[in-house]
């Protein structure tokens, strides 16, 4: 049985569109485009079934469903089985949760280390916020600008900063600056750049020659940057873990 996910929350009770739709707008935090949570929820709803039912399901253009589908395949929120037709299985909400967690997790306590090592020092904890996705790419690109040895980055949004900021990579490469990238696998970059491919991620971070640090979430819509040489240093050790460890 096919359902639409509008129409089964009518049939239900209203507050469970309001529901569905709270759903929506958190799993985009979560870096899902709105065809992927709409994919991820049909698949939650009918636990495993094929591209085209889960289309009607998710309202989702049946042109646009492989693409959608491999992609939640890729981040590891989904799983394809071979035949045909392919079918595909959500990731449990519970175990997608402790997975999120869990990086959330590691990633406060990285900052507890920085914000503890920065008290020892006795050195000033500032951090600048900016918000807005113009102009967290617009400090990204003029960083990319300051640059003068090497970049690393590590983003969920690879087509955002390579759509965006490709000039402003180039002319750095030009100049002789080394940029190394960790993206998800399947995602492509600028030309002449060194790709590392992980999946899992959510944020994207940032560290230019050891001495400038910047930390956006998923939808590059507020960033946190310091000149912070100790915090800059600590995030490009972490950074430089993440290509080792494949």
């Amino acid at each position: 049985m096919v359902l639409d996910i509008e129409e089964l929350a009518g049939m239900e009770m209203e507050s469970l569109l309001e529901r569905y739709k709270k759903i929506r707008d958190d799993l985009a935090i979560l870096n899902f485009s709105e065809y992927e949570t709409r994919a991820y929820i049909a698949l939650v709803a009918l636990q495993m079934s094929d591209a085209e039912s889960i289309s009607m399901t998710a309202q989702v253009p049946r042109t646009s469903m492989y693409k959608v589908l491999d992609a939640l395949v890729e981040k590891g929120y989904a799983a394809v089985s071979p035949g045909r037709p392919r079918q595909y299985a959500p990731e449990p909400p519970l175990v997608l949760k402790e997975r999120i967690f869990s990086k959330l997790g590691e990633t406060f306590d990285d900052l507890e280390m920085i914000h503890g090592i920065l008290r020892e020092k006795g050195m000033p904890q500032v951090i600048y916020t900016i918000t807005g996705r113009e102009k967290v790419l617009n400090k990204m690109g003029e960083f990319l600008g300051t640059a003068k040895d090497r970049v690393m980055i590590s983003t969920s949004n690879a087509s955002i900063l390579r759509n965006s900021l490709e000039k402003e990579f180039t002319s750095a490469m030009n100049r002789g600056v080394s940029i190394s990238v960790i993206t998800l696998p399947g995602q492509k970059f600028v030309s002449g750049t060194k790709l590392f491919r992980r999946a899992g991620l959510i944020a994207t971070d940032m560290v230019v020659d050891g001495k400038h640090a910047l930390v956006a979430g998923a939808n590059l819509e507020v960033c946190g940057f310091s000149d912070n040489e100790v915090m800059a240093s600590h995030l490009e050790s972490f950074l430089k873990m993440m290509m080792v460890e494949q």
